[in-house]
């Protein structure tokens, strides 16, 4: 199994003419190769979904909709097995249902997975998440 960065990730799930992130025709092609090789099996941890659904929202401005269906497919994508995966699924169901970000729903669940009560936070958005509890509530 082969570990993946997000700027691999990122260059296999954008298409040509889709790319804002200076990615020349080589990278995507290359990455496309590597993901697509015969009997390669890969490993997403946590951090590189969590960089990657940032990048999407952020960067490339894909609306809730789209991300998720990018979520789904890297955790049914056969070549690619999703570390935290249970955490992982949580996030995308709250991202979901919440209007925090991607990231913010995945920092909630790792630490309740890892037994926290909830994440103290001063963002107001993910303070009203889940998980998550503003520190002037505090």
């Amino acid at each position: 199994m082969i570990g993946l960065d997000t700027n691999i990730l990122l260059r296999w799930l954008i298409l040509p003419g889709e790319d804002d992130l200076g990615s020349s025709d080589a990278e995507l092609e290359r990455a496309s190769q590597i993901i697509f090789a015969e009997s390669a099996q890969f490993f997403v941890n946590a951090i590189v979904i969590a960089e990657t659904a940032w990048v999407l929202e952020q960067k490339l401005k894909l609306d809730r909709s789209d991300v998720l269906e990018v979520i789904e497919r890297l955790l049914h994508a056969e070549n690619i097995t999703v570390g935290n995966d249970v955490a992982v699924r949580a996030a995308q169901m709250q991202f979901k249902l919440s209007s925090a970000n991607f990231a913010d729903c995945l920092i909630a669940q790792l630490n309740l997975a890892a037994g926290c009560s909830h994440t103290l936070t001063f963002d107001r958005k993910a303070g009203r998440t889940a998980g998550f509890r503003h520190v002037e509530d505090q």
